[in-house]
């Protein structure tokens, strides 16, 4: 089934060629870039849900754009993969890589905003990246994309894991920080994200989802926290946080 938008793309790309595309969907979609690497065999996940998409389920999430690449480049030591090179094979590796990208092998895609070539990114807009890159958990690949999607055009809004919390904070960013774990039930989520909605129009402070080790709620201000709360009692936060 033939559609504009998954495509393969091959070459050396930069930031602003992605941002250029994402202002052409002008809002109605989001934009998922992903970047396969060769040697990491976990990576099979990304590519079976890329096939599913190209078989037809693109149709079925009409606010998402996907386009995806191949790379190359040996997995350093921070990286996730079964097969491990040497340093001597991954200083040359390297060095053929860059070699190709300069003239810009149509083959495989070279992004500096993955610049290990083992990753994704989720442009919600412009300013808003979530990029999941080296050591990333690939079996929650699908399930971050789908929950943005699902967030989309909505005040809630996510971070990019563990990491993502921590640039927040380091950033002296605010706002309602809900992280949950990996044993948190999908209905759990939805039910989390329908009471935050429910309370939208009052609701003055930006709520966020993060996925990480813990099953809380936290309240930060300008990055420290000022409230947290085990478990997911929203109200009860809010309680806190009137007082």
């Amino acid at each position: 089934m033939a559609t504009n938008r998954i495509k393969k793309l091959g070459g050396v790309y930069k930031d602003d060629d992605f941002k250029k595309l994402l202002r052409q969907l002008n809002g109605r979609a989001l934009l998922v870039v992903t970047m396969i690497n060769q040697h990491c065999e976990e990576c099979i996940k990304l590519h079976k849900f890329i096939g599913q998409l190209q078989q037809g389920f693109i149709d079925k999430l009409p606010q998402m754009v996907m386009v995806h690449g191949i790379s190359d480049l040996p997995l350093t030591d921070g990286q996730e993969s079964s097969t491990r090179s040497s340093r001597k094979e991954s200083n040359s590796g390297n060095a053929e890589t860059e070699k190709r990208a300069k003239l810009g092998d149509s083959r495989i895609l070279s992004w500096e905003g993955i610049p290990g070539g083992h990753g994704y990114a989720i442009f919600l807009s412009e300013t808003d990246v979530l990029t999941y890159k080296d050591a990333f958990d690939h079996d929650e690949f699908v399930t971050n994309i789908i929950d943005n999607i699902r967030r989309f055009r909505s005040s809630i809004k996510t971070l990019a894991g563990l990491k993502g919390k921590r640039i927040f904070m380091e950033k002296k960013r605010s706002g309602i920080v809900i992280e949950t774990s990996g044993t948190t039930q999908n209905s759990q989520i939805l039910d989390l994200e329908n009471k935050v909605t429910s309370y939208e129009s009052k609701l003055k402070i930006p709520v966020y989802f993060c996925k990480g080790l813990n099953q809380e709620i936290s309240y930060i201000v300008s990055g420290e926290v000022k409230q947290k709360i085990k478990g997911f009692n929203f109200n009860k936060l809010l309680k806190k946080i009137k007082r």
